[in-house]
């Protein structure tokens, strides 16, 4: 990558006390719970009311997560908009498909339908800003974040955009938890989040859910969070990953002991867990390690909460206790590049890496 890029805004809807970039100075919910739900705004303070009765709770968080972003960054003008999602809107999804059966396939209500698209997100965002430029989504189980920034970085690369607003957004529903909780991949009771520690396993991960976005800029400003680097999507084994993570870092000029944090995605699953926590402490013996899915839950885009969650960390003077998967002392002025390791969860082979650097 050779142009820089600028994180210049960001917003994160989650089920902790996010919301207006908050969370390092709010209370963590320690509670146990079967699954991880936002913390809802106050809708109407951002959706006119008539609007807001037809509206999907995927589309209410990601209409606010943008506009609080963009006013973060205190943007005027967004080139394109980007957004990443698992899931889609799963609750319209599954309203629809109900009716279908409910109403023997006659007479069908078709908001729910046409509000199921995966892309009612970013289109909604454009309608909102009444924004005509370059406008997409992706949909990927475990990368449709990381291929949303890929994206962007190329739109940038081309001279195609000046600005980006990219989002990452997937919502939980009750039956989506009691459909996935019947097989063993998924915890079936309340759990304490914060007891998947290093060591402390648990049988399923924590389902969850949450809505990030960011501005992505080529100018910086006395403001910016962080300057992105470069990100990369990887389809691959353990036995040749150190190689490739190694060649992405000398693409651009960094060397392993240069990255003073890493944050991984950890859900505390033995079987998910362990072969990354041996490949990150083998290859980075003397970094500390960070984890968020304790936070947010286990979903496609989880990694989004990270990325906003390292931005806090770049520029902020706080860091909470709980993000350490293994105890390091560290300075927070000394942290000045941050490498985000993923790894898809039900999948042995699709890694993702995102790396930052101070602004």
């Amino acid at each position: 990558m050779n142009k820089p890029i600028y994180v210049n805004g960001i917003h994160s809807i989650s089920p902790q006390a996010s919301f207006n970039n908050l969370f390092f100075d709010s209370t963590v919910e320690l509670i146990p719970r079967k699954y991880f739900q936002i913390i809802a705004p106050k809708y109407r303070d951002y959706i006119p009311a008539k609007q807001l009765r037809r509206m999907a709770k995927q589309m209410k968080l990601g209409l606010i997560g943008a506009q609080k972003a963009i006013e973060d960054a205190n943007s005027n003008s967004i080139d394109a908009i980007i957004v990443g999602t698992g899931n889609g809107n799963i609750s319209d999804t599954q309203k629809f498909l109900n009716s279908i059966i409910d109403n023997k396939e006659r007479m069908l209500i078709p908001t729910s339908f046409v509000q199921s698209t995966n892309n009612i997100v970013a289109g909604s965002i454009a309608l909102m800003l009444k924004n005509k430029q370059y406008n997409t989504t992706y949909t990927h189980h475990g990368a449709a974040f990381e291929i949303s920034l890929i994206d962007a970085i190329m739109l940038f690369a081309e001279d195609k955009a000046k600005t980006i607003l990219v989002g990452g957004i997937d919502e939980i529903t009750e039956e989506t938890f009691e459909h996935k909780s019947q097989g063993d991949l998924w915890t079936k009771e309340a759990l304490n989040p914060f007891a998947i520690k290093e060591n402390n396993y648990i049988q399923g991960a924590i389902m969850g859910e949450s809505s990030s976005f960011f501005i992505l800029s080529s100018q910086r400003t006395e403001h910016s969070y962080a300057q992105l680097l470069d990100v990369k999507v990887i389809h691959t084994s353990f036995e040749s990953l150190d190689e490739i993570l190694l060649d992405f870092l000398l693409q651009n000029n960094i060397s392993r002991s240069q990255i003073n944090l890493l944050i991984a995605g950890f859900n505390g699953v033995e079987s998910y867990d362990k072969p990354q926590q041996k490949f990150l402490q083998n290859h980075f013996k003397n970094t500390p390690i960070a984890f968020y899915k304790h936070y947010v839950g286990e979903h496609p885009s989880a990694s989004a909460f990270g990325f906003w969650m390292a931005n806090q960390i770049l520029s902020s003077k706080k860091i909470d206790e709980n993000i350490w998967y293994t105890k390091q002392s560290i300075k927070l002025n000394d942290i000045e590049y941050v490498l985000l390791f993923q790894q898809a969860y039900l999948s042995e082979k699709d890694f993702a890496l995102i790396l930052l650097k101070k602004a």
